[in-house]
């Protein structure tokens, strides 16, 4: 990591030529050289910095000592240090010999070679680097050795708190144990559930969409019956949300909650146990989202505690709505992450911090609460420098009337919609030409690449799965022909694609024919 300090090295020769020779060898970042002239200048670095390699001249200047007596001294002060003699070729005899007596660890004979020079310095800084790791490990290990002393002379006691501390063990295992199997349940009910909702919503968006085109004209008993009807459709789609939810670990009930609300329960839980907090601010008339109170405010405390750690002093909450999600913005003035930790916020594990104690599983946590209750996290950086932490989850919307009419618009384009499903392209597609759109429908990717090329396409809705191939893979390949913006995937299931889908807005099965012709117009619009 750059400016990180690894190795200091200290040079003492008294001809200023090798110093400077010396000085300018490239050894690497986090290596600090100390040149020295004379023994007092030895000493005094020694008495302020902890130096990792020693290379001594050992004919030094008038009045000064051997180089021999000066790295004796120096294993004195510190006997982890890795001490190197520089000596003249008609030295080599004597520098073996002090190797041999443990008086030194290598030398250098002048005149040198750079990369010798290198190689050797690097290797005196990983073995020093050793010997301190070894010396601190006999250390912990004689301490250890104290302490089992001390144990022995209370064996009963220790006894008894270790079988304690064993029936403890044994209970947190066997609670592990159901968590693992509860996980692994929960993988695959998920993976059912998913497919589930997927193939339960494609009805139920076809007698959604009939029942709410008969409701239009009906009246008296018949008008009754129909809003029967879509209220079971409603509850059937609340059914099948539930099912979705099952494998989600969470005790709480997901309820309406206020965004600023559970920011400030994190503040204040965060000043109970005395840990640091920002200065806090949140824009007016936030809206309301659906979330489990509890771990949405814990996953605030997680991005509190993230921007705190890059040095934030200030989080702005702003929020907007769009196609029924709500997305929490909370941007602090902290440091600007790069593409890299943008791109890898939420793995587990992944930390530029670690030599500070991170363990990179702040975010990580958060995401993972998130997508429990259809959320997504991600971090960005800001233009003007700092971060951006953006929460999406369902939002709280208004519900249309059911006795809203759907009428022509003169500003109606061109659409395109890709739909497998016969009942819902069907109906889809009747209700867009009742308010005046011309709709062309295709039932698979080929088919649609082809009508693509035919013209240029207002809007196009893409379902999500498609008898030969996916649709959002379509959608990219639509985006990169200058179809940006103009486009919707239609998806049962819109928390498996969630952050998927290049920013395209999503149309979630069952959906009300209003729901689609809002999102049809804006997308014209825009």
């Amino acid at each position: 990591m750059s400016g990180v300090h690894i190795c200091s090295v200290l040079v003492l020769d008294d001809e200023p030529h090798v110093r400077a020779a010396l000085g300018r060898l490239d050894l690497g970042p986090g290596i600090s050289m100390f040149p020295c002239a004379t023994v007092d200048e030895v000493m005094a670095t020694l008495a302020r910095e902890p130096i990792d390699v020693a290379v001594i001249d050992q004919r030094l200047g008038p009045g000064e000592p051997p180089g021999l007596t000066v790295l004796d001294r120096i294993h004195v002060l510190d006997p982890d240090c890795f001490r190197i003699i520089f000596t003249g070729g008609a030295d080599l005899e004597f520098a073996t010999a002090a190797i041999n007596r443990g008086q030194i660890d290598a030398f250098i004979a002048k005149p040198w070679d750079d990369g010798q020079v290198l190689s050797l310095i690097h290797q005196g800084a990983e073995a020093c680097l050793l010997r301190r790791h070894n010396r601190a490990l006999l250390g912990e290990l004689s301490q250890r050795n104290a302490d089992l002393i001390d144990f022995n002379a209370n064996l009963e006691k220790l006894v008894e708190e270790r079988t304690s501390h064993l029936r403890e063990a044994h209970e947190r295992l066997k609670q592990q144990q159901q968590a693992i199997i509860r996980l692994e349940t929960s993988g695959v009910v998920s993976f059912v559930a998913r497919g589930m909702a997927h193939e339960l919503n494609n009805p139920l968006a076809a007698i959604l969409g009939y029942a709410q085109r008969l409701r239009r004209t009906a009246t008296g008993d018949t008008a009754n019956r129909l809003d029967v009807i879509l209220n079971e459709v409603d509850r059937c789609r609340q059914l099948v949300d539930q099912l979705r939810r099952i494998a989600s670990p969470l005790n709480e009930v997901i309820e309406i909650c206020a965004p600023e609300a559970l920011l400030a329960h994190a503040e204040h839980q965060r000043r109970e146990r005395g840990a640091a907090v920002p200065i806090i601010l949140c824009a007016p008339n936030l809206p309301k989202v659906r979330a489990a109170p509890q771990s949405i405010a814990r996953v605030m405390d997680e991005v509190l505690s993230n921007a705190l750690a890059f040095g934030a002093t200030r989080v702005l909450l702003t929020a907007s709505v769009e196609y029924g999600r709500a997305r929490l913005l909370l941007a602090n003035d902290g440091a600007t992450p790069g593409d890299e930790i943008a791109a890898n916020a939420t793995k587990p594990f992944f930390t530029t911090r670690a030599a500070a104690g991170n363990r990179g599983l702040g975010l990580a946590i958060a995401a993972g609460l998130l997508r429990d209750q259809e959320g997504h996290l991600e971090l960005l950086s800001r233009p003007e420098g700092g971060a951006l932490v953006v929460i999406t989850l369902p939002a709280i919307e208004d519900q249309q009337p059911l006795r809203t009419l759907v009428t022509a618009s003169a500003h109606a384009g061109e659409i395109l919609v890709i739909e497998d499903e016969p009942l819902l392209a069907e109906l889809l597609s009747e209700g867009l030409r009742e308010a005046g759109w011309m709709v062309t429908v295709a039932h698979h990717c080929a088919s649609a690449r082809a009508r693509i090329s035919d013209r240029s396409w207002d809007v196009v809705f893409i379902d999500q799965h498609l008898p030969d191939g996916n649709g959002l893979d379509l959608a990219v390949e639509l985006t990169a022909c200058g179809l940006h913006g103009r486009l919707a995937i239609m998806t049962g299931d819109p928390q498996a694609i969630e952050g998927q889908t290049i920013g395209l807005p999503v149309l979630a099965k069952p959906f009300r024919i209003e729901l689609a012709l809002a999102l049809a117009a804006s997308l014209s619009a825009g």
